[in-house]
């Protein structure tokens, strides 16, 4: 069936349970894949603060300890991986692309739009090609991943071959 934009799923077929812990176990799981990605290809030039960090700093007004940003990433790709489980039980559109339209939304919002907003980067025009091309498709992968984990796991907890 194809996905339109307003097409919503009927209340029936919503497993909102199964799709929050498919969805964050998802978000877990790409969490991990997303520190992977970044051993090869740095999401910052060196010596630049992680975001994470910086943020913490702002409220702390104290030099965080790296830890820290371990805690931050992981609970923002969970609950990330959350959002998708829930909205895509009730609006397919979010699975368009296998999750990476929702990965590179992510993306869009967090990187290219709040963070600089808020001053945790420079602006997105002034990042290196290097950086925008580390988060683009590290954020693709983020987002594939998990979508592959919400089906496979919602699957599995519905007993559902849809």
């Amino acid at each position: 069936m194809p996905i339109t934009a307003l097409a919503f799923t009927p209340r029936s077929a919503r497993r909102y349970a199964a799709g929050l812990v498919a969805g964050s176990a998802g978000g877990l799981v790409s969490g991990f894949v997303k520190l992977g990605w970044e051993v090869p290809w740095p999401p910052r030039a060196p010596g630049r603060i992680p975001e994470p960090q910086v943020l913490v700093s702002l409220f702390t007004h104290h030099p965080t300890p790296g830890w820290a940003s371990l805690v931050i990433h992981f609970s923002f790709s969970i609950l990330c991986g959350a959002a998708y489980g829930v909205l895509a039980e009730i609006l397919p559109i979010v699975t368009l692309g296998t999750g990476i339209v929702f990965g590179l939304a992510i993306w869009i919002g967090a990187h290219e739009l709040i963070m600089p907003w808020i001053g945790l980067t420079p602006p997105a025009l002034h990042l290196p090609a290097s950086e925008q091309g580390s988060e683009f498709f590290g954020h693709a992968l983020w987002g594939w991943v998990i979508a592959i984990f919400y089906d496979d796991l919602r699957r599995r907890f519905t007993r559902s071959r849809t």
